[in-house]
């Protein structure tokens, strides 16, 4: 008997001995799998962020571009609304001549201008006629978008408009004893390169990097040129130097390898090393690249566009611009990724292995009935409760028995709670998919809206839908209660409201026949507020129902701050039969219409202090000019800055209208 026990003994230890030998052979294929798929995990997250940076800096490139033909636009527009012989400006008037013959210039401007408020208009422009006065009043009418560039840009220098009948107005003012017109700015590429025919789909033209001649440093300019009808009258152009560039590339962590800017010439744009405020000489884009790799850069540019791409020692990934022949590059030593791959994954691997090698040695030394058997069977019922088939637990010792039970309540626990989440993941995503995505962006209407609900489903929504070819329907709603119940609500209300919308009669009579079909069997007694408004497009018309919302902001053209007159209304589904007053406004070309939930002045901080409507009313006066988009994403930031790391308490959403210029079609 001792021989047969002794002979099963040894039999389990050559069996424990294989299973460590195996074990460390695992442990060993385990080490490597993790290396690689760390390594894999930190290239794709590398790339993400190149691509984040990528769609980062031609946000702030587009900037500049959206800038030249605002100006271009402004310049053609007004022509076309200004033929020869209306009356002269002051500014026109009170051009002087200058020491040149036939020169003018503008030293002195009349009040209530001063320097601040317009460029200095020089040139040697012969004698005055009907047509030249005609386009010197179209270069000063430029002083009002040179003001704002130059206010919110960063990296702008100068401003200007250069006209083929040799003027210039450049903005900001400088003497003209300090800078005066010469017709050698009609042979730089920022005139040259612009002279194409016109059209409303021509480019913003960018330069090769320059120095400055007035000591300012590297820059690039981006110009247009300004058409009367087919006649190419001149170019608007923006200097920008390249700081704005290199405080950009700046932000890159320094342990992700270095990131800079080419352009389409091989010139390099911005470095964190090697260009420096107020450089002068022009550096090669091959300058940024190792000697090894300086033998082809086109080449590995070309190779490593939009991927990560290994070259010798480092990978490498280029990334286009959309709106200028940049390129925005990542050099990084391969040895960074492979040294952050090896800290993070293989060490805990290590730890894991060293476990269950003690646990096999110390398992091999416990008896067979008491342990090895036990613990065989638990692995098994776990493997069972994963695979979900379980019949029984099987005949094990007393001492044993609560594991399993522990895991038998624990799997259930798991997959009660796995059910629910996938649930609510369903319901998260069906109701992000039922409120629009997608704005409508034209010079009469633009329009942005964010939700950010306070669990995984909200009540709040919002919603757009054209009525006509130029009448258009905006709704911000707020359902009481919260999570799954609310969600629900609101997507019947939602649909609900898109259905009466484009039959009824007005936005009060729309919201009664919503009321009463949402009152109708209400057994859960929710209820919802809600603001509907028709905006003509046309006319700047806002005809509009309030079901006891918050009154929407509108900020005016000058930045003043008001709220849209309440009309009385209560919530949609309390009551039957109740009708809905009616407001009228008219906004100005210009305006902006905030519509909100009661989760942003109702956000509050750890010292559950509200943010409140007096705040939201200050930051939106300091909003004048943005675009929707930002202007939300300031709204926002302000928000989460006061909040301070509070816990959201309810759905926060805006929806934001800005109302241009009348006469555009549909988009």
């Amino acid at each position: 008997m001792s021989d047969l026990t002794a002979a099963l003994f040894a039999r389990y230890n050559r069996v424990m001995r294989i299973a460590l030998v195996g074990v460390l052979v695992v442990a060993c294929a385990l080490v490597y799998l993790q290396y690689r798929m760390t390594l894999q995990a930190q290239t794709s997250s590398v790339s993400q962020r190149m691509q984040e940076q990528a769609i980062a800096l031609d946000a702030l490139v587009r900037s500049s571009t959206d800038s030249v033909n605002a100006m271009r636009i402004q310049g053609e527009t007004w022509l076309r609304l200004h033929p020869q012989g209306a009356p002269d400006t002051p500014l026109l008037r009170a051009l002087q001549p200058g020491k040149e013959p036939d020169s003018i210039q503008l030293d002195a401007l009349p009040a209530p201008w001063t320097p601040a408020d317009a460029g200095n208009l020089t040139g040697l422009v012969g004698p005055r006629t009907p047509a030249l006065d005609r386009e010197l009043e179209m270069a000063l009418s430029l002083n009002g978008p040179f003001k704002t560039i130059m206010a919110n840009l960063p990296g702008a220098t100068w401003v200007y408009y250069t006209s083929a009948r040799r003027f210039i107005n450049i903005y900001p003012w400088v003497a003209s004893k300090d800078f005066f017109y010469a017709d050698s700015l009609r042979q730089k590429d920022f005139f040259t390169e612009v002279q194409s025919a016109a059209g409303p789909e021509r480019s913003v033209f960018w330069t090769p990097v320059y120095a400055d001649e007035a000591g300012k440093g590297l820059m690039v300019t981006a110009s247009a040129g300004v058409f009367d009808g087919s006649q190419f009258l001149g170019s608007v152009s923006l200097d920008l130097t390249l700081g704005w560039l290199n405080q950009f590339v700046r932000t890159w962590p320094p342990g992700l390898g270095r990131m800079f800017i080419v352009n389409d010439r091989g010139q390099l744009l911005a470095d964190p090393e090697l260009v420096h405020a107020g450089a002068q000489e022009v550096r090669s884009a091959a300058d940024a690249f190792p000697p090894a790799l300086r033998r082809d850069v086109q080449s590995a540019l070309r190779d490593a566009d939009g991927r990560l791409t290994i070259f010798d020692d480092y990978y490498i990934e280029a990334v286009g611009i959309n709106h200028a022949p940049f390129r925005l590059v990542l050099l990084l030593p391969r040895w960074n990724l492979q040294r952050v791959a090896l800290e993070t994954g293989v060490p805990s691997v290590l730890v894991l292995v060293l476990s269950l090698t003690l646990m096999l040695m110390i398992a091999s030394r416990m008896t067979y009935n008491d342990a090895i058997l036990p613990a065989q069977k638990l692995v098994r019922y776990i493997q069972d409760e994963d695979r979900g088939s379980v019949k029984a637990i099987p005949d094990i010792p007393q001492a044993w028995r609560p594991w399993f039970l522990t895991i038998q309540n624990v799997f259930n626990a798991h997959t009660k709670l796995v059910s629910i989440q996938q649930e609510l993941d369903v319901a998260r995503r069906m109701q992000q998919s039922i409120v629009p995505t997608r704005f409508p962006s034209r010079p009469d209407l633009q329009m942005f809206a964010r939700m950010i609900p306070a669990r995984e489903v909200g009540g709040d929504f919002y919603d757009y839908f054209w009525l006509s070819d130029q009448k258009i329907g905006i709704v911000i709603a707020d359902v009481s209660g919260k999570g799954v119940p609310a969600a629900l609500f609101m997507a019947v209300s939602r649909t609900l409201l898109r259905a009466i919308a484009p039959s009824a009669a007005s936005p009060g009579a729309c919201l009664a026949l919503a009321n009463d079909l949402l009152a109708q069997d209400n057994e859960a007694t929710m209820f919802v507020t809600l603001f509907y408004g028709i905006l003509d497009t046309a006319t700047g018309e806002l005809e509009y129902a309030n079901g006891g919302h918050n009154p929407p902001y509108v900020i005016s053209p000058d930045g003043g701050v008001s709220q849209l007159p309440g009309t009385g209304g209560m919530a949609l589904g309390v009551m039957e039969g109740t009708p809905f007053a009616e407001g009228r406004a008219r906004l100005e070309a210009g305006t902006t219409l905030l519509l909100y939930t009661d989760g942003v002045t109702e956000a509050f901080n750890s010292a559950d202090e509200e943010y409140g409507e007096l705040r939201l009313a200050q930051h939106l006066a300091d909003t004048k000019g943005a675009q929707v988009e930002v202007l939300l994403k300031r709204l926002f930031d302000s928000v989460h800055q006061f909040a301070d790391g509070a816990p959201q308490s309810d759905d926060i959403t805006c929806l934001a209208v800005h109302y241009g210029a009348s006469g555009s079609t549909t988009a």
